[in-house]
């Protein structure tokens, strides 16, 4: 299985320039710590800045909504949260996706890079979610309700669910794996239900998919120059 799975997802043979793909135990362990440990910092700090954003917001700072026509003609639908929660497999799945150390380094990189500029402009563009008044019943809705008073509504431009999410496909479609159609599909799941739960306004969601896709064409470009012992591209 683990052939079967290097040869999807790369298809270059390894060359003496290009280190061969490393899948023995000492790196599938270092994959699971990577990516535990990434997973850790970004909860860590994505509740410490929506704390302080809530604390600024309550001392008077004056909040943005990027209400559009299209935000008020789509509707709320609970069910959504469910589409919406497949953010957190998708998110994992480059850590398992990467043959060798260098695309390790790059993917933490990219998913860091991707990170930090979003919480730059949360911390600098005041900008709230204004959650509707919802009336309904059932398993989907009390999730939907219980993560709106866990998120209080901030750090929502540009949606880090969307960039994610969107980063996730990228690196898939850049290592050549088959399988990177569900990845944007699973993407583009998680980007839609983000509207439908009133989690993003509609603004934030290609604004999330931009900052995505330029971050991780900017990390594969310096790794291309400053990491010379592999190949640049599949």
């Amino acid at each position: 299985m683990a052939t079967g799975a290097s040869a999807d997802v790369a298809r270059v043979p390894a060359t003496a320039e290009e280190p061969a793909r490393d899948l023995s135990l000492r790196f599938r362990i270092l994959r699971w710590v990577s990516g535990f440990a990434l997973a850790l910092f970004v909860l860590a700090g994505y509740a410490w800045l929506s704390t302080w954003n809530v604390m600024r917001f309550t001392d008077g700072l004056p909040s943005q909504a990027l209400w559009t026509r299209l935000d008020r003609s789509v509707p709320t639908i609970p069910a959504a949260i469910w589409l919406y929660a497949l953010y957190y497999v998708l998110v994992m799945l480059p850590m398992f996706a990467v043959r060798r150390v260098r695309e390790l380094v790059e993917v933490l990189t990219a998913y860091l890079v991707v990170t930090v500029l979003a919480w730059v402009v949360y911390a600098l563009w005041p900008v709230r979610m204004e959650y509707p008044h919802l009336v309904c019943a059932g398993v989907s809705c009390e999730v939907l309700m219980r993560l709106w008073m866990m998120d209080m509504g901030v750090n929502v431009m540009p949606s880090l669910h969307a960039a994610h999410s969107a980063l996730a496909a990228a690196i898939f479609v850049s290592y050549r794996s088959r399988v990177w159609p569900l990845m944007v599909a699973g993407a583009t799941a998680v980007s839609v239900a983000a509207v439908l739960t009133r989690q993003h306004f509609v603004l934030d969601i290609p604004a999330g998919i931009a900052l995505a896709v330029a971050g991780w064409l900017a990390v594969r470009w310096g790794f291309a120059r400053v990491w010379r012992d592999a190949l640049p591209r599949r």
